[in-house]
C-alpha cells in the first residue's frame, strides 16, 4: 500500500504544478504590459466612419462605428470609456461614451459612436494632404475602458488600432456673382451664381437646395429654392445660376447701406440641402452652411475665375 501511495503522491504534485504553471503563464502573457492585441489575449478594436448626419460651417455630427472582440472565455462588463482619433497625427475626434457596454466571452460587439468634429481641424489636414496628391490618411482610434470590475488588478484596459482610410474632403458652396434682372413695381429677381466644389473622387448630388441672403443689417432680402438634383462630379466644379426673388422694399432698405458703405457692405449666404453621394460616408447628410463675406469678395473671386 505504501509503495503505490508514493507515485499517486508525485502525480498529483506534477499535475498541480502543471495547473499553476499554465496559469501563470497565462497571467503574465495577459498583463504584461497590458497585452498585445495580437496576441489574442485581451480584447481588440476596429473602427471604421460611418454616416456623416449634419454638416455645418464649423463642425460635421458623424458616427464612428467600433467593433470590440473579446477572445476570453469570461465576458467583461465595461463602465464607460474615452476615446480619440487622430488622422495623420492630429487629433480630429475626442469625446467619451458613457453607457454600461457588456462584452461576451468569445464574441464580438458593434458599438455606434455618435461624433463632431471641427471642420478646421478636418480641413487644415486635408488641404495639406491633398496638396501631396494622397487621397487617404492614416487614423488612429485609442480608447481607455475602465472595467466595472478589476481583472488581474487592472481597472482599465487601453485598447488602440491604426488604419488606412479614405481622406474625406467636404464639398464646398461659394457665392462668385450676382445679377440683378426682370425689375418690376413690386418685386425683382436677382440671379445669385454659385460654385460647387467636389474635391472627393467620387460624385455628389446636392438634393433640393434652399437659399436664404442676408444683406448688410436687411435680414432675408432674397431667398429661393431648387428642386430636383445638383450633381457635382469626382474633383471638379460647376457654377450654377439660382433665380431669387427679392421684395422691392427691402432692396430700396439695402440700398442706402450701399452707398453708404460701398463694396464693404457684408453678405451672408444661408444654404440648405440634403447630401447625397454613392458613397455611404456622405449619403443622406444634412447640410447647413453659413457663408459670410462683403460685396468685394465677389469681385476677388470673379477675377480669380478669369484665370
Amino acid at each position: 500500500m505504501r509503495g503505490n501511495r508514493f507515485p499517486k503522491t508525485v502525480i498529483t504534485l506534477l499535475v498541480l504544478i502543471s495547473i499553476v504553471g499554465a496559469g501563470w503563464y497565462f497571467f503574465k502573457k495577459y498583463k504584461g504590459d497590458n497585452a498585445n492585441p495580437a496576441s489574442g489575449l485581451k480584447p481588440r478594436v476596429e473602427m471604421g466612419i460611418g454616416r456623416i448626419s449634419n454638416i455645418t460651417d464649423s463642425t460635421i455630427d458623424l458616427s464612428l462605428k467600433l467593433l470590440v472582440d473579446n477572445p476570453l472565455p469570461f465576458g467583461l462588463d465595461i463602465e464607460d470609456f474615452s476615446y480619440l482619433v487622430k488622422m495623420n497625427g492630429v487629433t480630429i475626434i475626442e469625446n467619451k461614451h458613457a453607457e454600461l457596454l457588456r462584452l461576451e466571452a468569445r464574441d464580438s460587439t458593434v458599438v455606434e459612436l455618435p461624433s463632431q468634429l471641427k471642420i478646421k481641424k478636418l480641413k487644415a489636414e486635408g488641404d495639406s494632404e491633398a496638396a501631396k496628391g494622397e487621397d487617404s490618411a492614416n487614423y488612429h482610434f485609442e480608447g481607455r475602458f475602465h472595467l466595472a470590475k478589476p481583472f488581474l488588478g487592472k481597472d482599465t484596459i487601453v485598447l488602440d488600432m491604426d488604419k488606412r482610410l479614405p481622406l474625406y474632403r467636404l464639398p464646398k458652396v461659394e457665392i462668385v456673382d450676382y445679377d440683378m434682372t426682370k425689375f418690376r413695381l413690386s418685386k425683382s429677381q436677382v440671379v445669385l451664381k454659385l460654385k460647387f466644389s467636389n474635391q472627393n473622387p467620387f460624385p455628389v448630388q446636392f438634393e433640393d437646395p434652399s437659399y436664404v441672403v442676408d444683406l448688410g443689417k436687411q435680414k432675408r432680402l432674397a431667398e429661393g429654392s431648387v428642386k430636383g438634383t445638383t450633381k457635382i462630379k469626382g474633383k471638379s466644379h460647376e457654377i450654377y445660376d439660382i433665380p431669387l426673388a427679392i421684395d422691392m422694399g427691402k432692396i430700396l432698405k439695402a440700398t442706402g447701406q450701399l452707398i453708404a458703405k460701398g463694396k464693404s457692405l457684408p453678405f451672408t449666404l444661408y444654404f440648405k440641402s440634403k447630401l447625397v453621394s454613392e458613397n455611404e460616408v456622405f449619403k443622406n447628410s444634412d447640410v447647413n452652411i453659413i457663408v459670410n463675406g462683403e460685396l468685394k469678395d465677389l469681385e476677388t473671386v470673379q477675377k480669380n475665375l478669369s484665370k
